[in-house]
Parts: C-alpha cells; structure tokens; sequence
C-alpha cells in the first residue's frame, strides 16, 4: 500500500500520516474514530501547541523592534541671559537650535534583525519538534487503546473456547465419565475470564479516555479503527542515516548555532562606536547676526567597552558547535537502538504468528480430541488451552511494540520511514 500524505504537510511531519491507515479489522461500535482523525483533533485542540501563535507573534515584534533606526535629537540652548551690563535680560543672547542624528556603524541594525530571524527559525524548529511529540503522544495512545480492543476480541474468543469446554465437560460428568471436580475446575476458569472481560471493558474506556485527552476532550466515540495486524518493514541503517541530516532534533541544534552565530556578530558591531552628526543655527542677539553650527562626537575607544560580550558570545558559538556533533552522534546511536529493538520485535511477531500458533492449535485440538476419548485429563487440556492463549496474548504485545518503536522511530526522524507489511515478516533489512 502506498503512503499519501497531504501536500500542505512539511516532509518532517509526514510520518503522522503513515499510521493514519485503516486496517481491514472490525469493529463494532455505535461510532468508531480513526486515527486521521485522532491526529486532526489534536493538532488543532492540543493545549500545548496553542501557545505557538503569540510566541511567534511576540518575535514579530522584535524584529519590528531591532530593524528600528535611532530617532534624530532636537536640541536648543540659550547662552548669556539674565547678566548683567550688555548681558542683561536678553540683549546678549545666543540661542542655538540644532539637530542631531545617531549613525550606526557596523551594520548593528542588520546584525539585530539577524539575531531575531534566527531566534524565529529556532521557535519554528522546537514547535515542529513539540508537534511532533504531541502527535507521537496521540498515536501512541491510539495503538494501546488498538492493543485494549484486541485483548478484549482475544478474552471473548477464550470465553468462548471455555465455555464450549464447560459444556462438554459437564454432559460427561452428567453420564458419570468424569467427577465433578473437573466440572467445578473448568466452571472456574470460565468465571475468572468472565470476570476478566469485564476489567478488560473498563481499562479500554480508561484509554478511550487517554486518547481523547490529548485533544482535551471527553470521547465521543466506542472504538477504535484498524488493528495490529500488519507490522512495519524495518528501515535499513543506510535509510536512517540518510534521515538524520533532516532529523527535526538536529535542525533544531542546527538552528541553535545560527542563533550563536548571529549573536556573536551583533556584539562584534556592538564593539564598534557609532558617531553622531548635529547641524544648527546660532542667533546673536547682541549683534543681531545668525550662523551655522556643526557637530560631530564619537566614543573615545580607549579600551573595548564590549570585549567580554564578545568572548561570551565565542563561547556560546563554539559549544553550539561542539553540541550539534554530539547530538548527531546521540541520534544516530538512538536511532540504531529503535531498529534493533523494532527487528527483534518483528521477528518475534512472525515467529509466533507462523510457528508458534500452528504448534498450539494442533495441540489443542489433539489434546481435546484425547480427551473425548479419554485419553488426556482435563488438567492436559486447560494446559493446551493456556499455551494458546498465551501465544496469542504474546502476539499481541510483539506487535503493539513494533508499531511503538516505529513511532519512535519516526519521531525522532519526523519523516515516515516504512510502509505496513503483512505480520508473517520474520525480519528486516540488513
């Protein structure tokens, strides 16, 4: 089955839709969600992604804030007034009105606008990596909801096996071939799975209740669509090295070194002065005469009023740097962890689906077969009964696990990595 992702969503966010596909299981329910929609309703409802918006608003306004130019200064003086002789009142005055302009050098204006753009493209990183867990946190509560439903199909179909072996146990003990002890035993078991079911019940609303939490929400549903049934191929080592360059955690580290990179420039112009330009005009009340008049001021840079600004910033830059190549090391080496974990789990599916299951069902038909001939005791047959159930219960958590590590996977790489395979799949690629 190809996978179809829509065309608005990033590449990095595309494995969400990967587990978005309706198995061919049955569920009968008033109403049942799939888990495109548990995706959509989280994506849209979650409390934690609701924040994003003002964040992103807030940067906004700070680059609005560090693109904006220093306003000029108007600036009037009044010298030689209220004296005495040709100064009295104001027959010597000189009044100057000037104004005066603040030049930045360096480029500081750019250097700050940088620093804020690389700040927004860290914010839109550590969102898509938010996102991504909320989605994985969605989806994981999905298949262990998944997971709740097949343990509930799989408690029925052992009531049912047991109730089957009641009837028959009782008809014998009726025609005095067995003692009631047999009868009370099976009537025993029987009642312990029935009581089981009923817990079975409450603990999948319990994660119906989960899954709809995520979107913040009580359920509006009774099931769930899909099912375990079909497992994920496992990515090559070549597959996951080619996702790590794209990985959101290492784009986000990525982004964090631009950030430092763009912060040491800004203190390298903020180390140099700027100047500011003034022109005027003098009226000389005593001479009745007017003149221009200039300025110019600069900082003297006897020592640099920056230099630890800047020394901080190098360090920041250079640990940034040092922690990209540790985290593509991390990731690769969690990454390799997840594949392993997911093969052995595939392959331990497959081993029970092809082997291990055809082995106790043939038991337990030979040993209910001997025992209406009276050659097994019961004890012989619950066993049988127990070794399939026990397998069937085994298959169960192998294939919830591989679908979990695949969601690991996926979540770590924000891309989907494998398509849904038929769970007979014993292993993986090399």
């Amino acid at each position: 089955m190809r996978l179809l992702f829509p065309s608005a969503m990033p590449a990095r966010s595309a494995f969400i839709w990967l587990c978005c596909i309706l198995l061919s299981g049955n569920v009968t329910a008033a109403k049942v969600i799939d888990p495109d929609t548990a995706v959509r309703r989280t994506l849209l409802n979650s409390p934690e992604l609701q924040a994003f918006p003002y964040q992103q608003r807030a940067l906004e306004a700070e680059a609005l804030q560090a693109g904006l130019r220093p306003n000029p200064v108007l600036q009037a003086n009044v010298e030689n007034v209220l004296g005495t002789g040709n100064s009295r009142g104001l027959q010597g005055a000189e009044l100057t009105l000037s104004l005066s302009q603040k030049i930045e050098l360096g480029n500081k204006r750019a250097r700050r606008v940088d620093v804020v753009d690389e700040r927004s493209a860290q914010r839109q990183r550590d969102y898509e990596i938010q996102r991504l867990d909320v989605v994985a946190a969605t989806l994981r509560d999905y298949y262990r909801a998944l997971r709740q439903q097949a343990m509930q199909q799989w408690n029925q179909k052992r009531i049912e096996r047991l109730q089957t072996a009641y009837d028959m146990i009782d008809e014998r003990a009726q025609a005095g071939a067995v003692g009631k002890a047999d009868v009370s035993r099976m009537l025993l078991r029987l009642r312990r799975a029935e009581s089981r079911q009923a817990q079975l019940q409450d603990e999948t609303r319990l994660a119906y209740l989960k899954l709809a939490s995520n979107w913040a929400e009580s359920p509006d549903f009774d099931g769930l669509a899909g099912s375990l049934s079909a497992l994920p191929d496992v990515p090559s080592k070549a597959r996951l090295d080619e996702a790590i360059a794209q990985t959101p955690m290492y784009l986000s580290q990525l982004a964090q070194s631009r950030l430092r990179e763009a912060e040491l420039s800004l203190q390298q112009a903020n180390a140099q002065a700027d100047i500011t330009f003034g022109a005027g005009v003098r009226r000389f009340e005593g001479l009745n005469d007017n003149a221009l008049v200039f300025s110019l001021s600069m900082p003297l840079q006897l020592h640099d009023r920056n230099q630890g600004n800047v020394q901080r910033a190098q360090a920041r830059h250079q640990e940034s740097l040092v922690r990209q190549t540790l985290n593509e090391a991390q990731i690769r080496q969690s990454l390799y962890e997840i594949r392993l974990s997911l093969k052995n789990n595939v392959r331990q599916a497959g081993l029970l689906a092809d082997e291990l299951m055809p082995v106790a069902g043939d038991l337990l038909r030979e040993t209910q077969s001997g025992y209406q001939h009276g050659q097994y005791g019961v004890l012989q047959w619950v066993d049988a009964q127990d070794a399939l159930f026990d397998v069937q219960r085994e298959l169960i958590d192998a294939r919830l696990a591989a679908f979990l590590q695949m969601l690991e996977l996926e979540r770590l790489t924000g891309q989907a990595m494998s398509e849904m395979t038929p769970d007979s799949a014993t292993g993986g690629k090399k």
